[in-house]
C-alpha cells in the first residue's frame, strides 16, 4: 500500500505536468530521484501508468469520426485495417458491436467483406481522461451515489478549438510523441529530422489542438476488463463527472449528444 501511494504521487505529478523531469517529480513528492526513476520504470513495466498520450481535438478544418459496427469476422477486419489510409484507431469488441474504428475522414465501411450493421457513427468531439484518485472501489461508488441522489445537473458548455495549421514537421512530431510525451526530446527529434525550434513552437500550441491523457491502473492495465458504454443523455457533463470518481482512469469521448466511455474493471462485484 505504501508503494502504491508513492506510485500515485508520481502519477499525480505527471498528470498535471506530462513532461515534468524526474528531478522535479522527486522535489514535489519528497521521494529521492533514484526512487522516482526506479518507480517510474516499474509503473510502466507493470502497466500501472499509461501515457502521457496525446489525441487530436476537433477543429474547424479537422474532424475525426467514430464508427461502431458489426462484421461477420471482426478479427479479419482488424488485421486488414492495419495501416489502412485515414484509420487512426481500431479495436475488436464484444457486445452490441464487435468493431470500433476512428478515422480522420468519412469512409464507407459497408463495402468491406462481411459487413453486417452500423450501430453508430458520428464526429468525435473532445476526449478526456479524468484524474483517478487513490481510493477503493467502494469509496468511489459512495462518491457516485452522493452525486446522483441529490441530482443537480452540471451546466453544459461547448469548447471550440482554433483552426489547425500544422505542416509536415508538426504532424511528424504528433505521430512520434502520440503514445509517449516523455521520450527524450533531443535524440527523438534528431531521428525524425525536425529542428528543436520547431518542436518548441509545436509544444506551445499543443493545448490548442490536442488533449493529453495519463492513465492510472493500480493492478496493472492488462489485468482489467475494458468495457465500452455508449450513453445517450441530455446531461453530458453530469455523466462525465460520475466516471471521474473511479479509481482507474476512464477514457471519455464526446459525440453529438452522446458519450462513449471506456472503463476498466477488475472483479465480478465491481462489474
Amino acid at each position: 500500500m505504501e508503494r502504491m501511494a508513492d506510485y500515485h504521487k508520481i502519477y499525480s505529478q505527471i498528470y498535471e505536468v506530462p513532461t515534468m523531469s524526474v528531478s522535479d517529480i522527486a522535489s514535489h513528492t519528497g521521494l529521492s530521484r533514484n526512487t522516482v526513476a526506479r518507480y517510474l520504470k516499474e509503473m510502466y513495466t507493470k502497466g500501472v501508468l499509461l501515457g502521457p498520450h496525446i489525441r487530436m481535438k476537433p477543429a474547424p478544418n479537422y474532424t475525426e469520426y467514430v464508427y461502431l459496427m458489426n462484421f461477420q469476422d471482426p478479427y479479419k477486419v482488424f488485421r486488414g485495417l492495419k495501416r489502412f489510409p485515414h484509420v487512426v484507431y481500431h479495436a475488436m469488441t464484444t457486445g452490441d458491436w464487435n468493431t470500433m474504428i476512428i478515422t480522420d475522414r468519412l469512409l464507407n465501411f459497408s463495402k468491406l467483406t462481411g459487413f453486417q450493421s452500423l450501430i453508430n457513427r458520428g464526429p468525435r468531439g473532445h476526449s478526456y481522461t479524468p484524474y483517478a484518485g487513490c481510493i477503493s472501489w467502494n469509496e468511489s461508488f459512495r462518491n457516485m451515489y452522493s452525486r446522483i441522489e441529490p441530482f443537480t445537473p452540471l451546466p453544459e458548455y461547448k469548447t471550440r478549438s482554433p483552426p489547425l495549421n500544422w505542416g509536415s514537421d508538426e504532424w511528424k512530431l504528433f505521430h512520434t510523441f502520440k503514445y509517449n510525451m516523455r521520450k527524450k526530446v533531443t535524440a527523438t527529434i534528431q531521428k525524425i529530422n525536425v529542428r528543436y525550434e520547431t518542436y518548441s513552437e509545436w509544444m506551445k500550441t499543443l493545448q490548442n489542438h490536442c488533449t493529453i491523457h495519463t492513465g492510472f491502473y493500480p493492478e496493472g492495465y492488462h489485468t482489467y476488463h475494458s468495457y465500452c458504454f455508449l450513453f445517450h443523455t441530455d446531461h453530458i457533463k453530469s455523466v462525465h463527472s460520475l466516471f471521474s470518481f473511479l479509481p482507474t482512469t476512464p477514457f471519455i469521448m464526446e459525440l453529438p449528444d452522446q458519450l462513449l466511455i471506456l472503463v476498466n474493471l477488475i472483479s465480478p462485484d465491481v462489474i
